[in-house]
């Protein structure tokens, strides 16, 4: 226990240091470079100018070419100096001296890793970041402007955009009676970089290529995120040096922060803790559970994954319609799905593009606080949450008249069950395969009598010995076996008949396990958006050996599967019928990657005694995030970024074993981890190639007037909707925030306003079940695809609406 106060007692001072330290480490005066600074590069072999300005009678221009240079080309820099007069100056005017040195000596460097270099007459093999320049003697004219030229080479990767060169110059001028004047000092000449249109073109087609991957799901999102990530230098659209900075940057640490704080407090059962207070106020209407549950889901999904919040709050719906409000679930999920959707433009680690939003703004540009945009997630939320609770479940109510009628089928004396919703499952039933038994002609291995009778027979017993629960499906019948069975009533006496079996009245060997419903039962799972198990068969993943249970049905698309499961590839959001014991699916739920279970049951999955530390790891996160956002934000260093914020608590979470390092890289999706990591290099890749800056000059040439700054968020926001639907959030913010900001610079507004239109529209995943939380609720839900065209197009265009209103009347 020492050891454990000694180790929290380190983390807060650390913290402490941080906050008393971060000041200092963050004070622009002394982290900036004083003016007239030398330059970077090798300050050994050249004249540094001691001038902390710039030269007070001499100017340096770039006359040819005009400011921009293009990349993978080898040009010339005509450059003219000038005579100046400063202001408010008085006495004679000064003229060129025409010493043996010349009159002007100019030190010109590029910056390191520009990719622009200076070729020397002497050494034209040898190109050099920064060379020493002299300007010639004047004749005639002492006081005209002097030129000289300089050879250049931009290599093919250069990024495209605004670079400058460093001028350091020394000047030697003489008065009309011939005194000396030295004159230096130091200053930057600013230039552009572009690209050929042939670069542009192969970035268009690679993006392209990105985005048709992506809709067509021949490989995962993360395998073509990787793939781009390792083509992109290749081909010569990106720095190696960039490659990987995406996999360090700070918003995939942030998320990796994000999922174990969230993984966190659902093992400390905060969530559920919060829930069920209030599982008797929400009871009494299906409208007061939704107004409830969706603000409730709203706000904490602005602080953890929303898919997360989703996960958490399904059982307790499921519990609440099907015991309390005896209304099928359809009428009030889909709502609190959207609820949690809209609930992540709350904060800045609320979705995945809002973590990433910072990352990806161009070097020097502000970023966004902790709750910079909380008014308008905020408008969002309560905009989005009036309409779903008012008409949107008008609509539902009709959709969910699809459903079974809930009064049939019971399994409990008449009280609503979920099984009413299988009416093949019934039973279990007790089966005994006499002695005498012979094989005859039918098959007699499990999983051929399942396709043939329809009978699930999910435990064995040899000769009433130990009980075999999930018998693999190549078991055969022998004599002596007794059989615990699932299936329609018919089905069974007929398979029964057949095989010569005795269909016992009552359990006898299966009465204190399979039987007793606190050992045994069957539950619904929900094939999570995360989980691996995506696209491979039941057969595949050899199910009842790696889980230990039988899956009896299974739910997708509108339809449920009860033959031939084994060949039915899985999809995110299938529900799948299980039979099993407790403990299995216990061991299911604490790690519920793959699945999800949304039947309540009483097995003990929380840490209800880790709840207080996992609350102070959380504040102490949050208390770090709200500092850095408010004190540390707009200073050039922040010592305390979100990332940095976000691990403490995560580390947090582990020291005080709320969960254990296992359980913390279990609770990371590495997918979303390589999908953020590979595509933010594309869209520096978009940005640095000049692609963004091309596309956005004809779209501002294309429309001419009619381009003004209400239209460019209206168009922004459609796209990122547009883009939303067919290709992951992450990459639709990754490819547009570069194109707004582009846009935004070419009609003179804020080009943060373009950001916060992308990196909040993005969510707008409402049209489409393509969202994680959308997929995740259709299979519970019965819902049609057609049911969120209805219900969330009405929706979206809410979203669109008040977005780019609220960013229009308070941000531009």
């Amino acid at each position: 226990m020492k050891q454990f106060k000694r180790c929290w007692l380190g983390l807060g001072l650390a913290a402490l240091m941080i906050l008393l330290g971060g000041s200092a480490l963050a004070d622009p005066v002394a982290a900036a470079p004083a003016s007239g600074a030398s330059p970077p590069g090798n300050s050994a072999e050249r004249p540094v100018a001691k001038s902390s300005r710039a030269p007070r009678h001499v100017s340096i221009r770039l006359e040819h070419p005009e400011r921009v240079l293009v990349a993978g080309e080898t040009g010339y820099l005509d450059l003219e100096a000038r005579l100046i007069t400063p202001q408010g100056a008085a006495g004679p005017a000064l003229t060129w001296d025409t010493g043996e040195k010349g009159p002007v000596t100019l030190y010109i460097a590029s910056s390191s890793g520009s990719g622009i270099a200076f070729l020397d007459k002497a050494h034209p093999e040898r190109p050099h970041q920064h060379i020493l320049v002299q300007f010639k003697r004047p004749e005639g004219n002492l006081a005209q402007p002097l030129r000289t030229r300089v050879e250049y080479t931009v290599t093919s990767r250069t990024k495209a955009g605004k670079h400058s060169f460093w001028l350091d110059i020394f000047a030697e001028l003489k008065t009309p009676d011939g005194t000396l004047v030295h004159d230096a000092g130091a200053m930057r000449l600013p230039f552009e970089v572009d690209t050929h249109l042939r670069t542009k073109l192969l970035m268009l087609a690679v993006v392209a290529a990105a985005v048709f991957l992506f809709i067509v799901e021949w490989v995962r999102v993360d395998v073509v995120a990787i793939v781009m990530m390792v083509l992109l230098p290749e081909l010569g659209l990106l720095n190696s040096a960039d490659t990987f900075r995406g996999l360090s940057s700070n918003a995939v640490v942030a998320i990796i922060g994000v999922m174990i704080i969230s993984y966190g407090l659902n093992r400390a059962g905060l969530v559920h803790r919060i829930i069920q207070p209030i599982l008797g106020f929400v009871s009494k209407s299906p409208s007061r559970l939704v107004v409830t549950f969706s603000s409730l889901i709203a706000a904490i999904s602005g602080v953890m994954q929303n898919t997360g919040a989703a996960v958490l709050f399904l059982p307790a719906v499921r519990s609440v319609t099907f015991q309390k409000l005896k209304v099928p679930i359809s009428r009030v999920l889909m709502p609190i799905g959207m609820a949690a959707i809209l609930g992540g433009t709350l904060t800045m680690i609320g979705t995945s593009p809002l973590i990433l939003l910072n990352d990806i703004l161009p070097p020097g540009m502000a970023k966004f606080g902790f709750l910079e945009l909380t008014p308008i997630g905020l408008a969002l939320a309560l905009a989005g949450i009036a309409y779903l609770s008012t008409g949107g479940m008008k609509m539902l109510a009709k959709i969910s008249a699809r459903q079974s009628d809930l009064s049939n089928g019971s399994a409990n004396g008449g009280e609503p069950s979920f099984l009413s919703s299988y009416p093949l499952i019934q039973g279990p039933y007790e089966i005994l395969v006499p002695e005498g038994y012979r094989p005859g002609e039918g098959p007699q291995e499990l999983v051929h009598i399942r396709r043939r009778f329809l009978v699930n027979i999910v435990a064995v017993s040899k000769n009433g010995g130990a009980c075999d629960s999930s018998p693999l499906p190549g078991t055969a019948l022998r004599a002596g076996m007794v059989l615990c069975a699932y299936g329609p009533k018919d089905e069974v006496a007929a398979f029964v008949s057949q095989y010569g079996l005795v269909l016992r009245d009552g359990p006898q060997v299966f009465k204190d396990n399979m039987f007793n419903p606190n050992l045994a039962g069957i539950v619904e799972g929900v094939v999570s958006p995360r989980s691996s198990l995506i696209g491979q068969t039941i057969k595949d993943i050899r199910f009842r050996e790696t889980f230990g249970v039988s899956p009896l049905a299974v739910h997708q698309g509108g339809r449920t599967y009860y033959q031939e499961l084994a060949d039915l590839p899985l999809q995110s959001g299938d529900t799948l019928l299980l039979h099993g014991t407790w403990e299995k699916f216990e061991a299911l739920q604490a790690f519920h990657q793959n699945f999800i279970i949304i039947t309540p049951f009483d097995q003990e999955f929380h840490k209800p005694e880790k709840a207080k530390w996992a609350l102070i790891c959380f504040l102490v996160a949050l208390a770090m995030m709200i500092v850095s956002s408010f004190y540390f934000q707009n200073l050039p260093y922040n010592p305390i970024p979100l990332s940095v914020c976000l691990m403490v608590g995560a580390v947090g979470m582990v020291l005080s074993k709320v969960i254990t390092i296992s359980e913390a890289y279990h609770a990371v999706d590495w997918r979303t981890v390589f999908l953020l990591g590979g595509l933010i290099p594309l869209g520096m890749a978009v940005d640095q190639t000049g692609t963004a800056n091309w596309i956005a000059k004809g779209i501002v040439l294309g429309l001419g007037s009619l381009m003004s700054p209400l239209l460019l968020l209206l168009v922004l926001a459609l796209l990122s909707a547009a883009f939303t639907l067919v290709i992951s959030n992450v990459g639709a913010a990754t490819l547009l925030v570069p194109l707004g900001i582009s846009i935004a610079h070419h009609i003179g507004i804020d080009p943060r306003v373009a950001a916060i239109v992308v990196g909040l529209g993005v969510s707008n995943s409402f049209l489409l079940p393509t969202h994680q939380v959308n997929a995740l609720y259709m299979g519970p839900g019965e819902y049609k695809t057609r049911d969120y065209i209805s219900i969330g197009g009405i929706l979206s265009v809410i979203y669109i609406v008040v977005l780019v209103a609220m960013t229009y009347l308070f941000y531009l």
